[in-house]
């Protein structure tokens, strides 16, 4: 196993990916995950604040609060 920067960025985006997809309450097909050196970018979009909080969460635990950006866009629960 490396530990190279590379394939820690791979690891940290894998493990947000499964936890974002494992939460039951959001709907993870809306949101993408990426990384840009360092940082988790979440982009797409979530309804209601709660979402974004919880998806924001759990990208803080795995990747740390600093290194977090959310680009998502609150969408209606009625426009699904």
């Amino acid at each position: 196993m490396s530990f190279e920067p590379e394939s820690l960025a791979y690891d940290q985006l894998a493990s947000v990916q499964a936890a974002v997809s494992a939460e039951p309450d959001l709907e993870s097909s809306s949101i993408s995950v990426s990384m840009v050196g360092r940082s988790v970018l979440l982009e797409g979009y979530v309804v209601g604040y709660g979402n974004r909080e919880k998806a924001t969460a759990i990208a803080a635990l795995i990747a740390g609060p600093e290194n977090v950006h959310d680009r998502m866009q609150d969408r209606e629960a009625n426009d699904r």
